[in-house]
């Protein structure tokens, strides 16, 4: 699916906040370029020291996490930018490989990238199989038409409902036990439609094939935002997780490397100031931690 497409098919002020930075923040004054810590870029695995270059997996339809800038090819957000201080921080170059959300574990796991992110939750199950250095904090929310504000306030409001999700996340999941607990109570089922990505997912909203999305909340908030009006944020935000930057398990070093490089940022305040120009300071984290998600 095109973006454009799904731009005309929300109209102009909606899914067009993907492809461009339609008052997003970028005007505000960036962090500051930060200083080289040798003792960090020591601790990177000797390929990443050699070539300079951190390659890191990341998506481009997430706002205001990341998404396009307006060259249709620049990735721009909170995460690309605290990605590009670390970098830094490092004494490396980042550089961004386009990658699908259900494709990042398996893509680490492989050592096609040295490290993902793309608003993946620290969840028990995923650190079976990598490690995780955390964030931000966040939740999960329900995105509807104005039409259907009133009707659907929360995941038990789904029954009878068409949701629609993006595939291989936490929100999948709960669509799916809450399809489960329908069908037990006697209730309609719920219809779950499957999006390789948020763009499909917000089209089936907007053009009325799905009832609601079910979402990252910083990306809920921000398409309510932009819809003027016509999209809805309701009932309460829930599960609240870190989001975390994706490492293969065998690289405890640079797992270490990236999580004090993180710290760095934080303590310096650059953290802050880049939260700050997305308005996202809500989801601060204190400190920089290594599996922090819930045990």
């Amino acid at each position: 699916m095109r973006l454009t497409q799904a731009a005309t098919a929300f109209g102009l002020a909606g899914l067009l906040s993907l492809t461009a930075c339609s008052g997003g923040g970028t005007s505000q004054a960036a962090a500051p370029a930060q200083q080289k810590s040798q003792e960090l870029h020591d601790l990177l695995p000797d390929k990443i020291k050699k070539s300079g270059t951190l390659n890191v997996a990341a998506g481009h339809n997430y706002p205001p996490l990341v998404f396009l800038d307006t060259d249709n090819k620049s990735v721009i957000g909170l995460e690309p930018e605290l990605m590009k201080g670390v970098g830094q921080v490092l004494g490396v170059e980042v550089t961004f490989s386009q990658a699908s959300f259900d494709s990042l574990i398996a893509g680490v796991q492989a050592r096609r990238y040295d490290l993902a992110i793309q608003a993946m939750l620290d969840k028990p199950e995923r650190r079976e199989k990598v490690t995780f250095v955390d964030y931000f904090k966040t939740s999960s929310s329900l995105l509807v038409q104005e039409k259907d504000a009133q009707t659907v306030k929360s995941l038990d409001d789904l029954c009878g409902k068409t949701v629609a999700v993006e595939q291989g996340t936490a929100q999948a999941d709960d669509a799916e036990q809450q399809n489960k607990k329908c069908a037990g109570a006697g209730k309609p089922a719920v219809q779950v439609l499957v999006f390789p990505d948020t763009v499909g997912c917000l089209q089936a909203v907007s053009t009325g094939r799905a009832n609601v999305f079910i979402g990252g909340t910083p990306t809920v908030n921000y398409q309510a935002g932009q819809s003027g009006g016509r999209m809805k944020q309701v009932g309460e935000p829930y599960r609240f997780l870190p989001y975390g930057i994706l490492v293969n398990k065998e690289d405890q070093n640079l797992a270490k490397a990236v999580q004090q490089a993180l710290q760095k940022l934080m303590d310096n305040g650059s953290y802050a100031k880049i939260l700050a120009k997305w308005k996202m300071e809500s989801g601060a984290l204190d400190k920089a931690m290594i599996n922090g998600g819930e045990s």
